[in-house]
């Protein structure tokens, strides 16, 4: 079993900003104290997901998905605890010492571990090949000739990889890399005969491939003279799967979320291109289509993309199989044709630079039209090619109309008039078309993960309580802490279990004794008190400061009626059955525990109506006869 010290982890939580860390993965927006976003877990159109930094936890009201920083790292990455508690310490400082790992988890570590540490000694040396040796001349050359500044491409981390077998390979093992840890990393091949390795690029200009937290997981090559492929990446590893990376989300991350859009293109100088050229929002696959994953990385950022895809045919035929993509995903996609079909890299170069990007962004088409558009042109303007056209476009509206989702849905019949108009149909005979096909064609929609099964529902009472000491410790812990312990006999609700009542209790006097509560969430055992916390949590308006003490005494007042009830009629019935048997002493003591009851009642209600908190509270306890306080 993996231990780390719980006073390290708890340290780790409370130094590491989980806004700073889930907003690399998700745009989020200031909501009063709490921060908002669109679930990372789950599609929706109106975010629903908060991030509580000053809690340290995050939840989702949509899907429950919650937890603390770590929860975030190994739903999201699928980490391990101890691993995304290393993941987490070096940034802040904080050495983590290993107690109890098993074997595996120490190979996973290590690995992971290792592989990151190769890679970025591997980008030292293409560095340095590049800029302080006679063998880079040509690359920096190459670079000069794009526009490249030496500060971009310093920026970026490129380099060249020199001539020769294992040049970087005998590098990399004089400072104690074994071949074969560089090649599980991908930058070492194993030779078919002889045995030993070689390195996989040789006189390429390198550009590494970070990850979101900037690390180097890869690297991809560009030959400037000779045979073979104009681009070549390393391999993928354990932690590089290039359907899932796009290169440059780790500078366009914030561009993205400021500006409200991503530009996709094709290119790695593309994206260098635009980012020197004041367009941080781009990002390129790692030559590969775009996919879900791709998608799935950018919905959470934002639902605007603008491709800008090379337009010959190979790009055009990759633009247009991304629309159901997007469909699927909600997300609204634009596509840019450039002047004189150069790519972003060339538009700049070209004359009138950034100038003539923007000018060219602004006439950008939605990505449905662009594709009426290029079929129309394909099949001619025939009734026999409209009818082909509309029997490839009518599935792409049955699943908007059916999904209606955001921009690109078609509730308000824009697309639809806009196909029926192209193809010079009636706008009836395409809605026609697609609502039969959505009656008895649609294609199954993607569910969100089911929401864990709640075991028991706390009761509201239970639930302000819970509010008031996470919200307004200050106010009321220690009332709370003076508690008659028997008014939290009911504290989940009178038809809760023992099992949810001590829940309740148990999370109850952690954090009244001052524990973090994102250490109670996760540390918590029962499922449905953690989803309450985390919901808890994220709800920030309930009682004012001035209001909580009095919130508390009334609260616990309706907790502990229940039994006071349960007194009375036990009462009465001591008195019916001591009045049946002509038992006196025991029909006057019932009397007189029932008429100091009621007295007490009275008192308990005068304390409530003048807000004397600290009265209501010593009234409020054990209802039995030995329990009940003095007068006065």
């Amino acid at each position: 079993m993996a231990r780390i010290p719980r006073e390290t982890v708890d340290a780790v939580r409370e130094r590491t900003d989980i806004a700073e860390v889930i907003g690399r993965h998700v745009a989020l927006a200031r909501r009063g104290r709490n921060l908002v976003g669109l679930c990372p877990f789950h599609q929706e159109k109106t975010p629903s997901f908060n991030v509580i930094p000053d809690k340290g936890i995050y939840h989702c009201f949509g899907c429950q998905a919650g937890g603390d920083v770590f929860r975030f790292l190994m739903t999201l990455e699928g980490l391990s605890f101890v691993e995304a508690v290393k993941e987490l310490a070096a940034p802040v400082g904080i050495t983590i010492e290993e107690r109890e790992l098993t074997v595996a988890e120490r190979k996973a570590l290590r690995q992971r571990a290792t592989a990151f540490e190769v890679l970025d000694a591997a980008a030292g040396f293409f560095e340095a090949q590049l800029w302080t040796s006679a063998e880079g001349a040509p690359a920096r050359e190459y670079l000069e000739g794009r526009g490249m500044t030496p500060e971009q491409a310093r920026s970026a981390r490129l380099g060249w990889a020199p001539s020769g077998w294992s040049r970087l390979i005998d590098h990399l093992h004089r400072q104690g890399f074994d071949p074969e840890v560089l090649a599980e990393a991908g930058v070492a091949r194993p030779r078919r005969e002889g045995g030993g390795y070689y390195d996989t690029l040789r006189e390429r200009v390198i550009v590494p491939i970070r990850d979101e937290r900037g690390r180097v997981i890869a690297f991809g090559g560009r030959l400037l003279q000779g045979e073979g492929p104009k681009y070549l990446n390393t391999p993928e590893t354990r932690i590089y799967e290039k359907s899932k990376v796009l290169y440059g989300l780790d500078v366009a991350r914030h561009p993205i979320q400021q500006r409200g859009r991503v530009l996709v293109v094709e290119g790695y100088f593309d994206v260098l291109s635009l980012q020197q050229a004041g367009y941080g929002e781009a990002v390129a696959t790692c030559g590969t289509a775009l996919t879900e994953a791709h998608l799935d990385r950018i919905r959470r950022l934002t639902r605007d993309v603008v491709l800008v895809m090379d337009a010959d045919e190979a790009g055009l035929r990759a633009a247009e199989r991304t629309l159901p993509l997007f469909v699927e995903a909600g997300i609204q996609p634009w596509r840019l044709d450039l002047p004189g079909g150069k790519d972003p890299d060339e538009c700049l170069r070209a004359e009138g630079g950034a100038e003539a990007f923007a000018t060219a962004l602004e006439r950008r088409q939605p990505l449905f039209e662009w594709v009426v558009g290029r079929k129309l042109d394909a099949y001619g303007d025939t009734t026999m090619s409209r009818e082909r056209v509309l029997d490839e476009l009518v599935p792409l509206l049955a699943m908007l109309e059916s999904q209606g989702r955001g921009a690109v849905a078609v509730t308000d019949g824009r697309l639809t008039r806009l196909v029926a108009n192209r193809l010079a149909l009636p706008d009836d005979a395409v809605v026609k078309r697609v609502r039969q096909l959505v009656a008895t064609g649609r294609r199954p929609e993607a569910e969100a993960e089911p929401a864990p099964e709640v075991a028991w529902q706390p009761s509201r009472d239970a639930v302000h309580l819970l509010w008031l000491v996470v919200h307004r410790y200050d106010q009321v812990a220690d009332l709370v802490a003076r508690l008659d312990p028997s008014v939290l006999g009911w504290v989940a609700g009178e038809d809760a279990s023992e099992d949810a009542q001590q829940a309740v209790r148990a999370a109850l006097a952690r954090l009244v004794s001052g524990e973090p509560v994102a250490t109670v969430i996760e540390d918590g055992a029962d499922p449905t008190m953690q989803r309450v916390l985390r919901a808890i949590v994220a709800r920030d308006k309930l009682y004012d400061e001035a209001e909580a003490a009095t919130a508390l005494a009334h609260i616990v007042d309706r907790m502990a009626r229940p039994r006071w009830s349960a007194r009375l009629n036990q009462l009465k019935g001591q008195i019916a059955r001591a009045e049946a048997s002509g038992d006196s002493a025991t029909l006057l003591a019932a009397m007189r525990d029932k008429k100091a009851l009621h007295e007490r009642e009275k008192r308990l209600d005068t304390a409530l109506r003048h807000g004397d908190v600290a009265q209501a509270l010593a009234l409020v306890g054990d209802p039995g006869g030995s329990g009940v306080p003095p007068a006065g």
